[in-house]
Formats: C-alpha cells, sequence, structure tokens
C-alpha cells in the first residue's frame, strides 16, 4: 500500500520571524521566541521552556513591519534539549485581516520556495 502525502488544511513554510509568547492561565509565563515555520492556521516556534500540550496563549508575530495578534493552543512539543522545546501551536482566534495577510505571505513564499518538504 502506498502512503499518501498530508494534506494540510493550511500550508506553511519556513519563516523566521520574532514572536512574543504569553501563557494564559494558572501558571504565568512570558517569554520572546522565534518562529521556524509559519502559516496561515498556526506555526512552530522554539521555546527555551516546555509550555505543555494543550497549552492556551497569546502570540505577537512579527512580520514584514507588522504585528500579528492570535490566540493559539499548542498541538505538539518536541524536546530538543534542556533549553530547546520546538512547539507546535494552532491559532484558535485570528482576525480576518491578519489571517488574509498570513495567506498571501505563505502563498508568496511557497511559490519562490517550489519543491521544499518540511517537518
Amino acid at each position: 500500500m502506498q502512503a499518501r502525502p498530508k494534506i494540510r488544511r493550511f500550508p506553511r513554510v519556513p519563516a523566521v520571524h520574532a514572536v512574543m509568547v504569553r501563557l494564559l492561565g494558572v501558571k504565568p509565563f512570558e517569554e520572546f521566541a522565534r518562529t521556524r515555520i509559519l502559516g496561515a492556521g498556526g506555526c512552530m516556534f522554539v521555546s527555551e521552556e516546555s509550555l505543555g500540550f494543550g497549552s492556551l496563549m497569546e502570540l505577537s508575530i512579527a512580520v514584514q513591519g507588522r504585528v500579528l495578534k492570535t490566540d493559539g493552543r499548542v498541538v505538539y512539543e518536541i524536546r530538543k534539549s534542556p533549553t530547546e522545546h520546538q512547539v507546535g501551536v494552532e491559532f484558535l482566534r485570528i482576525s480576518s485581516g491578519d489571517r488574509a495577510f498570513l495567506e498571501s505571505f505563505v502563498g508568496q513564499r511557497a511559490g519562490s520556495d517550489s519543491g521544499a518538504a518540511f517537518n
């Protein structure tokens, strides 16, 4: 049986941008990080600490002179070292303007990165 390629609802591209992360809830936590992957439906960034699967957060992401604000939820976390965790976040709430901006940004980048594969 041949494996089918995974089709994503929201394409994503490699993109390094500053992001302010603020966890919501009982454990107050804020940090600056850098995205590694960005899409209209979420992102992956590297955190110095474990944030916890399912944790809710507010993100402010600087992209091309614009600050995108979104609420998100941790959907995966991969520990690379004691001070490096790859955190995948699904955007739960984002303005229609910011989502349209991200879709355009990703579309432009995806077109210039033809054939690139991402994990």
